[in-house]
């Protein structure tokens, strides 16, 4: 599935979620939080939620995720 297009704020912080699943595979998922520029309050916007293989694959996710929501 080709990745959208996102524009993306100023990001405050990510929320990072790692399970552990029962045959072994890692549920990996990503939120990124900015703040409303037009008011008080702050915005969630999932970056990705996935199943990976290993530790490292979930790592490789989290710097895919970082990097592309930081215009790098």
């Amino acid at each position: 599935m080709p990745e959208a297009t996102t524009a993306w704020k100023a990001i405050e912080f990510y929320t990072i979620e790692l399970s552990q699943l029962p045959d072994g595979a890692i549920f990996v998922s990503m939120m990124a939080t900015t703040i409303d520029e037009e008011e008080p309050q702050l915005l969630s916007q999932e970056i990705t939620s996935e199943r990976v293989a290993s530790i490292d694959d979930a790592l490789a996710v989290i710097k895919k995720g970082v990097t592309r929501s930081a215009g790098s």
